[in-house]
């Protein structure tokens, strides 16, 4: 790195909107009612409001039992991506987005077969 250029390796939600757009019930689940008004809607952040409400246990119990496992998938996930991104392991952090995601999917599915959770958004 140079005195006044700085190199970051990161990653980032491009389009927030599409996080409504491809998990409803998770950003219902995971951001209502908003804890802090001005964060972020991304995919990390989705993420870690998922696994600090499922630790803190205020998910609704069948979404706690059912998405669990999803959920907890992704933040380790999430935090192997930090760990990545650290490293400037570009590769490694390219293959963790997609174990997040696909443990996202997973746990959409799921949240869409729970009575009451169907076309919540």
């Amino acid at each position: 790195m140079g005195r006044v250029l700085q190199i970051r390796v990161s990653a980032w939600t491009f389009d927030p909107a599409e996080v409504d757009k491809r998990w409803p019930v998770l950003v219902a689940l995971g951001f209502t009612p908003p804890t802090i008004l001005s964060q972020e809607r991304g995919v990390l952040e989705l993420v870690e409001n998922l696994a600090d409400r499922l630790d803190m246990g205020v998910l609704p119990e069948d979404a706690a039992r059912d998405l669990g496992a999803d959920i907890r998938k992704a933040a380790l996930a999430k935090a192997k991506l930090e760990a990545a991104l650290a490293e400037w392991n570009a590769r490694a952090a390219n293959i963790l987005t997609d174990e997040i995601e696909e443990a996202l999917d997973d746990a959409e599915k799921s949240a869409g077969k729970l009575k009451g959770y169907a076309g919540r958004s």
